[in-house]
C-alpha cells in the first residue's frame, strides 16, 4: 500500500514555475517505488505517494535536496 508524503519548500530555492513543478515531478517519478508527485509553486509543497518497501521518506528528502530544495515534512494529520 502506498503512504503519502507532504513536504514544504523552505529554503531559499523555491518552486517559481510550471517548469519547476514538472522537473520535481520527473526527477522524483524516476525514483524506484514513487507512485504520484505533485508539486505546487503557489503552495510550496510537494506531495509524493511512495511505497515504502521500495524507497523510504528520506531518500525522496535526499533528491529533493540534490534537486536543490531545502524541504521539511508536513504535518497530513
Amino acid at each position: 500500500m502506498a503512504t503519502n508524503l507532504e513536504f514544504s519548500v523552505t529554503g531559499e530555492q523555491k518552486i517559481h514555475c510550471e517548469s519547476c513543478e514538472q522537473r520535481i515531478a520527473r526527477a522524483l517519478k524516476r525514483m524506484p517505488g514513487v507512485e504520484n508527485v505533485k508539486a505546487s509553486a503557489k503552495e510550496q509543497c510537494i506531495s509524493v505517494s511512495i511505497y515504502p518497501d521500495r524507497t523510504t521518506p528520506e531518500q525522496v528528502q535526499a533528491k529533493l535536496h540534490e534537486l536543490g530544495y531545502d524541504v521539511r515534512t508536513r504535518n497530513t494529520a
